[in-house]
């Protein structure tokens, strides 16, 4: 797992799990007025931070990210406060989870047809697209195939998962259904109107997820 901190000179911390195919520069127009470590690449689980200094930790997990919290609960401080973001935590049950016939997608994904899988599951309009494309992520799709098969492989074992305080649930997400959500989180979930999978043109700084 790869990992970058975003240093404020605070005494808090965000610990941010982006998802599948993710990398730092997808969000590197993402403020905060805490310190934050975002965390990519779900390719191996190993997890290594000192997160002496801190006096308050924030974690928010964004698609895959909500599963991969499970897999490293047991390194994470106490947190303030835990957001799932269009994720779940069982990530390949075919009702909660990303169905069958979406992660297939992922998997048949190459130079040509990516920029159409963008603009139909991520985003809901070109404005957001041309945003999107701006921040994306510089990783190679070899590295984003080898992340799905260690995933659905993580996925199969018996893996207790995070519980967290609240989703913030997209309407139009397309990646996972969002009534499977809503019913899995509960009553604990929020909605994002007028969003796809990918909220990043909504939410241009972690305090405002903080506070959503």
């Amino acid at each position: 797992m790869k990992q970058k901190l975003i240093k404020n000179n605070t005494d808090e911390l965000i610990i941010f799990l982006s998802g599948w195919g993710c990398d730092d520069i997808q969000f590197q127009n993402m403020k905060a007025s805490k310190d934050v470590l975002i965390c990519w690449d779900y390719t191996n689980t190993d997890f290594d931070f000192d997160f002496l200094g801190y006096k308050k930790y924030y974690l928010i997990a964004y698609s895959a990210g909500v599963f991969c919290a499970g897999l490293i609960k047991n390194k994470l401080p106490k947190t303030e406060l835990k957001i799932a973001i269009n994720g779940n935590p069982l990530l390949t049950d075919e009702y909660f989870g990303i169905p069958e016939n979406v992660r297939q997608i992922f998997k048949d994904l190459n130079i040509n047809n990516y920029m159409d899988f963008r603009k139909n599951f991520l985003v809901m309009n070109k404005k957001e697209l041309v945003f999107f494309n701006k921040n994306a992520s510089q990783r190679t799709f070899e590295s984003c195939l080898e992340e799905i098969t260690k995933l659905e492989n993580y996925a199969a074992k018996d893996i207790i998962p995070m519980n967290f305080d609240f989703a913030i649930l997209s309407d139009n997400d397309k990646i996972f259904i969002p009534s499977h959500q809503q019913e899995y989180y509960k009553g604990k979930y929020k909605i994002l109107k007028n969003s796809a999978h990918n909220v990043f043109y909504h939410f241009r700084n972690f305090d405002d997820i903080l506070s959503f």
